[in-house]
């Protein structure tokens, strides 16, 4: 006995492709939290400085606020001027992003100090840490 639909083919269920999307939508999230979590933010204090160097530098791991000395001596915190005296604004920043350390990014030019008045304005405003950048030589 032969079955018709089976020599023709006429009896054949198609069979569409589909892509499920909500796996799809869970990889891109799980990939998106992948990146947001690798990735590392490059704090900056909104200017540049030539930093001095020194063989003893080491880099560090944890969240600092940035406070950028320059040349002429003007402070930057947050990409925002503020006199070496200004408490206030030092404060501000570290309770807006949390943080309780302070790296000083000092031109290597800055009058020692001007770097020690900044430093004192940091523990000053709260901070637990001040640290000086330097570049490893």
């Amino acid at each position: 006995m032969i079955h018709r639909g089976i020599l023709t083919g006429s009896g054949r269920r198609k069979q569409h492709a589909t892509v499920e999307m909500a796996p799809l939508i869970d990889m891109v999230f799980i990939l998106l939290i992948f990146y947001i979590v690798s990735t590392s933010f490059i704090q900056d204090a909104g200017v540049t400085v030539n930093r001095p160097g020194s063989r003893w530098a080491q880099p560090i791991t944890a969240r600092y606020l940035p406070v950028a000395i320059t040349k002429t001596g003007t402070v930057h915190v947050a990409g925002r001027a503020i006199s070496p005296d200004e408490t206030s604004a030092i404060e501000k920043a570290l309770s807006d992003q949390s943080l309780r350390n302070v790296v000083i990014q000092a031109d290597r030019d800055v009058p020692t100090f001007l770097l020690l008045r900044v430093m004192d304005t940091c523990k000053t405003a709260g901070a637990d840490t001040v640290s000086i950048a330097a570049i490893q030589q």
